[in-house]
């Protein structure tokens, strides 16, 4: 009952859009932010102090004094680097500031459940998701590396109010957003416009794993093709082996995974272990070149595709609070699948030859990382069943 109550029903998507270049989506939420006329609604794993960030405070400030409603959600651990004296700028210009579970050193399921959801909405109309964050880093400032690469998908129409909703869940004072915007009507796709259709997919850790039991079904319902794109590939064992099934069925099955640029080089190391296996089984892994890849999409059989913040490692699929948007769209489809092939060309594919000439010393050092990792799944779950 409670997975039934959770799930959002599939509406028609008026109108989308979807940004992978991190200078596009800064300049589109920034935009976003500057026309609301009555209501931004902003969720976040990470916003921290910088000149990019520090601009869209000072647009978030403007809009809070002008009248309208600024409600901010942030999470307590990933944006520890939020400033105090924004905290206090908010809030005096009238805006309200929620932190979302505060550490507290008692358990480790208690520290490990964080909210990673993306969530923008504006004035009831505008939705957005994805694995964008409000940090300098993304677009590569003051920095040797280049800007992230990431992925937003926004649309308009009855979704943004289902964004609502789902924002209003880690909000204090839930029946203030419940009701729809007076001014929130469906706004008419244009003409030869088919976006088809969307619903939410939430992780709502700790009593249903929406987004991993999705993951699963689509793994085994896939026929000709699945591909992921993920900066963070940790899943459990029994992901792991719906991905080398699908490819022992013929299907295409490729993982888009960060290289050498990432923020979490041991992390990596620790799952390059599990890529020999799922190489032998048929699976095409790609590590991204030049950039950090940080965002998060699927496409399955050019009829399902999905933007969010979820991750495929055990983080996401069982303890973060995750939104991610499920498409039915063919128009989405073809967005995805020339995103995928575009990125595919900035990759480089691993030989399963090549990859089992690995140094030894390589091999010993993953061997190490997957034991820990190992560990710190399983205490990290206890006695949940995979």
């Amino acid at each position: 009952m409670f997975q039934r109550a959770r799930r959002t029903p599939w509406v028609a998507i008026d109108a989308g859009i979807l940004l992978t270049d991190m200078a596009d989506i800064a300049r589109w939420l920034m935009d976003q932010f500057s026309g609301a006329e009555t209501e931004i609604l902003l969720e976040n794993y990470i916003f921290e102090g910088g000149v990019w960030p520090g601009q869209v405070i000072d647009i978030l400030v403007a809009k809070a004094l002008a009248g309208v409603r600024v409600h901010v959600t942030l999470d307590a651990i990933g944006s520890h680097g939020f400033p105090p004296a924004w905290i206090s700028r908010l809030r005096a210009a009238g805006a309200h500031v929620h932190w979302y579970h505060r550490l507290r050193f008692i358990g480790m399921e208690h520290r490990l459940r964080r909210t990673h959801r993306r969530i923008i909405v504006v004035d009831g109309q505008w939705g957005a998701v994805g694995g964008f964050a409000f940090a300098d880093a993304w677009l590569g400032a003051g920095m040797s590396n280049p800007p992230y690469r990431d992925a937003l998908f926004a649309c308009r129409g009855a979704i943004a109010q289902h964004l609502r909703l789902a924002f209003a869940r880690h909000h204090p004072g839930f029946s203030a957003f419940a009701r729809p915007l007076p001014d929130s009507g469906t706004i008419k796709p244009g003409p030869g416009t088919d976006w088809g259709k969307g619903r939410l997919l939430e992780g709502l850790a700790p009593q249903r794993w929406g987004v991993r039991r999705r993951f699963l079904a689509i793994l085994r319902a896939a026929r000709r093709e699945l591909w992921i794109a993920t900066p963070y590939f940790n899943p459990d064992p029994v992901v792991r082996r719906a991905l080398q099934r699908a490819a022992r069925r013929g299907v295409d099955v490729r993982l888009l995974l960060a290289g050498r640029i990432t923020d979490h080089p041991l992390l990596r190391f620790g799952i390059q272990a599990y890529y020999q296996p799922l190489m032998q089984a048929g699976v095409r892994i790609y590590e991204y070149q030049g950039a950090f890849l940080h965002g998060k999409y699927a496409l399955a059989d050019d009829y399902w595709g999905t933007v969010g913040s979820a991750n495929l490692d055990f983080l996401s699929l069982w303890f973060n609070h995750e939104l991610n948007i499920e498409l039915r769209s063919p128009l989405a489809a073809i967005l995805l699948r020339s995103l995928f092939v575009r990125e595919f060309a900035h990759a480089q594919e691993l030989a399963v030859g090549r990859w089992q000439r690995r140094p030894r010393w390589r091999r010993t050092l993953e061997w190490l990382l997957s034991v820990l990792d190992r560990w710190v799944q399983s205490r990290a779950l206890g006695r949940r069943k995979y």
